[in-house]
């Protein structure tokens, strides 16, 4: 009985389904960061104002016991472009024993929106990297003032360095002081300024002069104690904690909370790192926090301390992924 044969009478037909790398939506990103960001706007700025629909299931985070980092299920259901149904399954590679030096490991699916096949397959190390990054600098474009801000970025990993190129590119940033405590990192973050955003004048500092030196500072580190308490960032106008997305990271002490609007993308960022840490000793409520969608539309720049936390949110999964596919699908067709 031939192949053929057998799946007609299994009934079997064939799934399309395409497969993205890492390497290649890194390229498709460099090549459209500015166009992904707009649109990454628009679209939140839609849904503040209700005209998209949204379900973002609880993410679900399981641990193996005696075994560093966990693995996570993230859906995610919205009209969004169409319509998108996506998950992503990802793991936080802290044992490194098989894949080095990637903390990020993982698989993003898109489905097909009427019969739920996976009709795309897409690595999720870059992708989730890069939304970080985007999320992040889309909650500062409230408040940026290009006249006197003074940039400072902590942590110069995957998502710092796309944190500094979609400050150069999205908002014309022209000088950030960086620091990360680890100097082969700091090697290749200077290196691949230099080739993805020349222009950009990168300020190497120790961790406490970049903290100074800076009026808004975005936090993307692995830290596990807190880097940013009260007493060394009253200046901050603005800080971005997108790093402490696990029960054993901190980027912020809780005395940081006073007298700052704490904004996040999703509620759901209450479920992991300091905010769950202050939820936990009654520190932090749910109406102690205000989500992006519902601020965006803001007309006037908002003049108070901001603080923004996110731990990741699926539906930035979705977005970056149906974005990566159709970029993708073009260039192949």
């Amino acid at each position: 009985m031939n192949t053929d044969e057998l799946k007609l009478l299994l009934r079997l037909q064939d799934e399309p389904c395409i497969f993205i790398s890492d390497i290649e939506a890194h390229d498709i990103l460099m090549e459209n960061s500015t166009e992904f960001m707009n649109e990454l706007r628009s679209l939140y700025i839609d849904w503040g104002k209700g005209n998209k629909w949204v379900s973002i299931p609880k993410k679900k985070v399981i641990k193996t016991p005696s075994l560093a980092g966990d693995f996570r299920v993230m859906p995610c259901i919205t009209d969004f472009s169409g319509g998108i149904k996506a998950v992503k399954v990802i793991g936080t590679n802290e044992e490194n024993r098989t894949i080095k030096d990637k903390i990020s490991v993982g698989k993003m699916l898109l489905l097909d929106w009427y019969d739920n096949y996976t009709y795309a397959i897409l690595d999720a190390c870059v992708l989730s990297s890069f939304r970080t990054a985007a999320i992040s600098l889309l909650s500062f474009s409230i408040v940026y003032d290009k006249t006197n801000d003074s940039l400072g970025l902590l942590g110069l990993g995957r998502v710092g360095f796309y944190s500094a190129v979609l400050l150069h590119r999205w908002l014309g940033i022209t000088h950030i002081n960086c620091y990360d405590n680890n100097p082969e990192i700091s090697k290749k973050f200077k290196k691949l300024i230099s080739y993805y955003a020349p222009e950009l004048t990168i300020n190497m500092l120790n961790k406490e002069s970049v903290i100074k030196d800076s009026t808004s500072l975005f936090l993307a580190t692995d830290s596990e104690i807190a880097l940013l308490e009260e007493k060394n960032s009253s200046h901050l106008k603005f800080i971005s904690s997108v790093g402490a997305d696990a029960d054993n990271l901190s980027e912020l002490d809780e005395s940081i909370i006073n007298n700052r609007k704490i904004i996040t993308d999703s509620i759901q960022s209450m479920l992991l790192g300091d905010m769950k840490i202050w939820s936990d000793k009654k520190l932090l409520s749910r109406e102690d926090v205000v989500e992006l969608k519902d601020i965006i539309n803001y007309e006037n720049r908002l003049n108070e301390h901001i603080l923004f936390i996110s731990t990741g949110v699926a539906l930035q999964d979705a977005i970056i992924g149906q974005f990566i596919v159709n970029k993708q699908t073009k260039k192949v067709t």
